[in-house]
C-alpha cells in the first residue's frame, strides 16, 4: 500500500495539466509516469477527486441534476481565460491567424473534437450550443413540418425539450402526441410496447428523453429509435441528463439527431451545450440562427453553432471539463456514478414510509433518484436535509417529492448519512403548512 505522500505524488501527476497552481508539486512531472489509481485504495482516490471541488466540507450538493459543480481546475481555465483577454485586449488586432478574444464565430474544432469524442461522433456533425434547449429548438423549428404531421414525446418532458413542438403545434398545425411513462418505470418491454401503439402512418418525428429530468429514467432509446426509423420518422434525443452521467453513443442509439447541457453532469460552466446531427440527416435541418456559415452543408456542426459573439472564457471551461472527464476516465467516472446511485436506492428501500417513484431496474437507473416520505412535502423535505446535515437535493413537487442527484464529488459516507436522515424524517411527523 502506497504511503500518504506517495499517494497524494501520484494523484497530483495524474492531474497536473488541470491542477490549480497550489496543488502542483515540482515531482509531479515524474509521478505521472507511476500513477496507478488501482494501487491506492478507491476511498483515497476518491477523496482526492473531492478536493478538486471549492464546496465547504461540511455541505454536501445533491442537486447536479439542475446544475453541476463545477471542480477547481475548470473554474481557474475560466477565470484565468477572462482576466488575460482583458489584460490583452489593446493587442488584438483581429487578424485571422492572431488569437481570438471571444467565440460565436469559429468553428472551434479542438472543443468539438473533445465533446465528440465524448459522444462518439465525426467533429462534423456536432455543434456548440449555449444549451440543450437550443439544441432542441435548432431541431423544431429546422426541420420541414406540415400540418398534420406527428411529433411523439412523453408526459414527462423538460419543457426545454417540449416547447419546440409546442410552438409548431400552435403555429403551423402539427400534431403533438405524448406516451405515457408508468411511474414507477421498471420495465423497458413495456415502455417500448407504448412507443409501437403510439406509431401511425402520419408519424414524422420522436423526440424524447435519454433520461428523463424529473425522474432520472434511462429510456430504451435504442430499441424506440430503431422502431421509428423503420417507419421514417425522423428521431432526436434530448439528453440533457445524460451526458456525464451514463455512457452516450450516438453511432449506437441510431437516431438523426442528439442534443445535451454539459453544464450538469460534464461539470461545465453554464452556457454550454452541445447538439450532434447524422451527416445523413443534416440537410433535413434548416439554419434558424443565421450567419455567415449558415449554408455550410459540408460542417453541419459549424453551421448549426454560430450563434454571434458568446463567451470565450466559457468555452475554454467547456474544454477544460472535457479534460478533467478523461483524466478521471470515463469508464471510472460513469461507475462511481452509477455505484453512489445503487448505494442510496438500496437504502432507500429498506425504508419504511419512502416511496420510491424513479427505476430501480439497473438497466434503467444511474444517478438520479425521486422519491417522497410519503407524509412529508417536498418542500419540507428538502429543508430538513439542509437543516440537519446541509445537504441539498431538490424539491420537485408533493406528489413526486425530491430528486436526489449523486455524483464523482460524493462519498459512500455522504450517501449513508442521507438515509440516516430520511430514516429521521420517516420517523418524526411532517411540519404543518404555513
Amino acid at each position: 500500500m502506497a504511503s500518504r505522500r506517495q499517494f497524494f505524488q501520484m494523484m497530483l501527476g495524474s492531474f497536473s495539466f488541470l491542477l490549480p497552481r497550489y496543488f502542483r508539486s515540482p515531482s509531479s512531472a515524474a509521478a505521472t509516469s507511476i500513477f496507478n489509481p488501482a494501487a491506492v485504495a478507491p476511498e483515497k482516490y476518491w477523496e482526492f477527486v473531492r478536493e478538486q471541488f471549492p464546496q465547504p466540507k461540511d455541505e454536501v450538493f445533491f442537486n447536479n441534476g439542475t446544475l453541476g459543480a463545477m471542480p477547481t481546475p475548470v473554474v481557474e481555465k475560466v477565470v484565468d481565460s477572462l482576466q488575460e483577454l482583458n489584460r490583452t485586449i489593446a493587442r488584438w488586432d483581429y487578424r485571422p491567424n492572431h488569437p481570438r478574444w471571444f467565440t460565436g464565430y469559429a468553428p472551434e474544432n479542438e472543443i468539438r473534437e473533445k465533446m465528440a469524442r465524448i459522444v462518439h461522433c465525426d467533429v462534423e456533425e456536432l455543434a456548440l450550443t449555449q444549451n440543450a434547449t437550443m439544441g432542441m429548438n435548432e431541431i423544431a423549428m429546422g426541420l420541414d413540418l406540415q400540418p398534420g404531421d406527428e411529433v411523439i414525446q412523453t408526459d414527462q418532458e423538460h419543457p426545454g425539450g417540449s416547447c419546440g413542438w409546442l410552438v409548431r403545434e400552435k403555429r403551423h398545425g402539427i400534431v403533438y402526441k405524448t406516451v405515457k411513462i408508468p411511474v414507477p418505470p421498471n420495465d423497458p418491454g413495456e415502455i417500448i410496447q407504448r412507443f409501437a401503439d403510439a406509431l401511425t402512418p402520419k408519424t414524422r418525428v420522436l423526440a424524447i428523453p435519454h433520461i428523463t429530468s424529473a425522474l432520472g429514467t434511462i429510456l430504451p432509446v435504442k430499441e424506440i429509435v430503431q422502431m421509428y426509423k423503420q417507419r421514417g420518422a425522423f428521431t432526436v434525443i434530448d439528453g440533457a441528463q445524460a451526458v456525464g452521467q451514463i455512457p452516450v453513443d450516438v453511432k449506437d442509439l441510431g437516431c438523426d439527431a442528439y442534443f445535451s447541457s454539459p453544464h450538469k453532469w460534464l461539470l461545465a460552466p453554464a452556457g454550454n451545450g452541445l447538439l450532434y446531427v447524422n451527416k445523413e440527416s443534416a440537410p433535413n435541418i434548416w439554419t434558424i440562427l443565421a450567419s455567415s456559415q449558415w449554408d455550410n452543408q459540408k460542417d453541419p456542426g459549424y453551421r448549426l453553432q454560430q450563434r454571434g459573439t458568446g463567451s470565450l472564457p466559457l468555452l475554454i471551461g467547456l474544454g477544460a471539463a472535457a479534460d478533467f472527464f478523461f483524466s478521471i476516465g470515463p469508464e471510472r467516472w460513469l461507475s462511481r456514478i452509477k455505484e453512489l446511485g445503487d448505494r442510496l436506492r438500496a437504502g432507500l428501500q429498506k425504508i419504511d414510509g419512502v416511496e420510491i417513484y424513479s427505476s430501480v431496474h439497473p438497466k434503467m437507473c444511474a444517478g438520479m433518484t425521486t422519491y417522497r416520505v410519503t407524509t412529508w412535502k417536498a418542500a419540507a423535505m428538502q429543508d430538513f436535509f439542509w437543516e440537519k446535515r446541509k445537504m441539498r437535493p431538490r424539491a420537485i413537487n408533493d406528489r413526486l417529492g425530491v430528486r436526489h442527484s449523486v455524483h464523482i464529488y460524493h462519498s459512500e459516507a455522504e450517501i449513508d448519512a442521507a438515509l440516516e436522515v430520511v430514516q429521521e424524517m420517516a420517523a418524526t411527523p411532517a411540519p404543518k403548512s404555513p
